[in-house]
């Protein structure tokens, strides 16, 4: 007996064929929007490194730029002492402060002279992307960590988180990255699924070496995501009417504050919140193609911890956030406990084949996947096992292909196939049992 549900959502959420012939070109042209802004950031970003790096040359420049870090942190510790609730994450408080500090007085001197300031622009993308867009990096990574917190870091739980589904803390990290307030998506809906068939977040279908494949996933699902159209439809799905609240109330909140912008000022608004944004979808869409990776020739289509990639960064790792198996093995572990679970949790990661690679970002992941550097993964791979170049190479080729989605749907069919016909003989008339 045939049924009609499908394992794998024919469209993201489940959203309806004509709305999707609408926006489908409507993402297309949007895609060119988040590439160019996306392309303008990362420029200022490498500008930025270099800058950093020819400084860095400078004898003494690096160590005195360690040392006035090391005694911010050491500041900012009497204060996580008395206003968090675990003082280990003294880092996402000194992510807020120094967030604060730099990006907040630019866009208010912007807003007090009116008159576009191409100078405060390009301050304010510095002080929120930075040097190769590790203050991008470390402020999502804050916000990542305070969203997996239950009324947030402080002590004192945020009143917002009611009503929005996102901490004031949240928030304050995520509207000048761009990016509409989205906790409860992702930690309802992402960790709940774990990049599964129904995790709207998920990649499962696509080539992760192709860059034609990351451009389709950017167009069919990451404009869904990144307006809260697919959480949305997942949580209506489930009855979840809070959760859908909060995908409403995280768009109004974005769109709202957009507006009030540029009726002061158009080109302010279109400077310090839409091209933010814009970059911050091309971005999005790379931390989701990278962290879950390698889908290629996976057996069970939940098997969360085969397709998850762990990344051992050095010299920076903000926050552990390399160590993603560890995340969805344990969504509310505490970042700094990660590198320990990572080494209870090897037996089980080799069982299920899952990849690690040592000195990569998400963001050199993804490069050399597009770029198909194989070879370059290849001698960052560390395998459970003793392996050729050669052997190596073959792996990440198989790995990067998309999951068996069909044999995957075919199996599940049948098995409900199987499973319903039992319930059809069961309840046949009495005259036909006879």
């Amino acid at each position: 007996m045939a049924t009609t549900d499908f394992l794998y959502p024919p469209l993201p959420g489940n959203v309806s064929p004509v709305v999707h012939f609408v926006t489908v070109p409507l993402f297309s042209v949007l895609l060119l929007f988040n590439t160019a802004a996306m392309a303008v950031i990362l420029t200022l970003a490498l500008i930025l490194q270099l800058g950093r790096w020819l400084l860095a040359q400078i004898p003494g420049v690096a160590a005195l730029g360690h040392g006035i870090t090391a005694y911010y942190h050491r500041l900012v510790q009497r204060l996580a002492d008395k206003v968090l609730k675990d003082p280990r994450d003294e880092p996402i408080l000194a992510a807020a402060i120094t967030l604060g500090l730099t990006a907040f007085p630019v866009f208010i001197a912007q807003l007090l002279i009116v008159e576009l300031s191409w100078g405060l622009v390009l301050a304010f993308y510095a002080f929120v992307y930075g040097p190769n867009i590790r203050a991008f990096v470390r402020s999502f990574s804050s916000m990542h960590q305070e969203g997996h917190n239950v009324g947030g870091i402080f002590k004192r739980a945020s009143i917002l988180e009611k009503w929005t589904g996102n901490s004031f803390l949240y928030m304050f990290f995520a509207i000048p990255m761009g990016l509409i307030p989205h906790a409860a998506a992702h930690l309802q809906q992402h960790h709940r699924e774990n990049a599964g068939p129904l995790d709207v977040y998920a990649s499962a279908r696509y080539d992760h070496a192709s860059a034609w494949h990351f451009m389709v996933y950017m167009v069919r699902e990451v404009m869904y995501q990144q307006f809260m159209v697919s959480p949305y439809l997942y949580f209506k799905s489930k009855h979840k009417r809070l959760q859908m609240r909060s995908m409403l109330v995280g768009n109004l909140i974005h769109l709202t504050l957009f507006v009030l912008l540029a009726l002061y000022s158009l080109p302010i608004a279109v400077c310090y919140m839409l091209v933010p944004w814009c970059a911050s979808n091309f971005l999005m869409g790379v931390i989701h193609w990278s962290q879950h990776a390698f889908y290629g020739g996976q057996q069970d289509p939940k098997d969360w911890m085969y397709n998850t990639v762990t990344l051992l960064e050095k010299p920076v790792n903000t926050l552990n956030e390399g160590y993603h198996v560890c995340h969805h093995h344990w969504e509310n572990v505490h970042w700094s406990e990660s590198p320990a679970l990572f080494e209870r949790l090897k037996p089980q990661m080799q069982a299920a084949q899952s990849l690690v690679f040592r000195d990569l970002s998400v963001l050199d992941l993804f490069v050399m996947l597009m770029l198909r550097r194989f070879d370059a993964l290849a001698d960052k791979l560390e395998w459970w096992e003793p392996l050729s170049q050669a052997e190596k190479v073959a792996l990440l080729k198989r790995r990067t292909a998309a999951a068996p989605v069909t044999e995957h749907e075919q199996a599940y069919q049948q098995r409900s196939a199987a499973q319903a016909q039992p319930s059809a003989v069961h309840f046949q008339p009495q005259a036909q049992r006879t």
